[in-house]
């Protein structure tokens, strides 16, 4: 079984500092919803969590014009809530217009139950700075994704009875992040996965002989690895830079 190298001390201190912000008496749940793209598609959601006394702590939505749904993430505090988790779960699937709802009910920190947004322009000067530096550049961003998709595959690898829900939770979760337009196109469990990303963040708007993402890729190792307790390889097969209609990931055990 392939294991990851040990945490290093700064990233313990970092960790560290994340917990002490951790707020052990809140009720805290992540909520991620796929809907339908009405006029009134947030109201609904609304009313059932004011009804219930449901604070909304975080929340980050994707939709556009010309697509037919609509993506989000929401940081909800259930604490002064007489709701269960699971009832929420249960209500929020039944609502008209919502196609898929998941919850994961975990010990949320301070840290994690906030979201952080950046605009698509500043995003790209990031990653152009990055690709500036060379293979040095690619090679933080591959890791910054490793080490990402391993954190999310410790977390999510509770909450699901099988691995590929957990990965087909881990696209809809960036998807409404605006990461892409996320599919699992093929998964043979603890073998091998095909993902189809159709507008994928990192590569919008680069030209390149050659396949482009590294911190999706790096992402996508790096959680799989995890759930599947094996190193797992991640090739880039096709990519929107180089001019491919979508770009096009593979992931087999190493």
């Amino acid at each position: 079984m392939w294991m990851s190298s040990p945490t290093s001390g700064a990233a313990r201190a970092e960790a560290l500092f994340v917990k002490r912000r951790y707020f052990p008496e809140r009720r805290v749940v992540l909520v991620s919803l796929e809907l339908e793209a009405v006029s009134d598609y947030a109201l609904k959601p609304l009313r059932l969590f004011s009804r219930h006394g449901i604070r909304m702590l975080s929340c980050i939505v994707q939709s556009h014009p010309n697509r037919g749904s609509v993506h989000a993430s929401l940081f909800l505090d259930l604490t002064d809530s007489s709701i269960d988790p699971a009832e929420l779960l249960v209500e929020l699937r039944a609502m008209p217009h919502v196609r898929r709802a998941e919850l994961l009910d975990l010990p949320f920190t301070h840290g994690e139950a906030r979201l952080v947004v950046f605009t698509l322009r500043e995003v790209h000067s990031l990653f152009s700075m990055l690709r500036e530096l060379g293979a040095g550049g690619e090679a933080i961003m591959y890791h910054m994704g490793l080490r990402a998709g391993e954190a999310l595959a410790e977390s999510l690898s509770r909450c699901f009875e099988s691995d590929r829900r957990a990965l087909e939770y881990l696209l809809l979760y960036h998807e409404s992040l605006g990461h892409g337009r996320f599919e699992l196109e093929r998964y043979i469990d603890r073998a091998y996965c095909r993902v189809v990303v159709r507008g994928l963040v990192e590569c919008l708007g680069v030209g390149s002989e050659r396949p482009n993402s590294q911190l999706f890729r790096g992402l996508l190792a790096g959680f799989l690895s995890k759930i599947w307790g094996e190193k797992v390889r991640v090739v880039e097969s096709k990519c929107i830079a180089r001019g491919d209609p979508h770009c096009e990931f593979e992931a087999t055990v190493a």
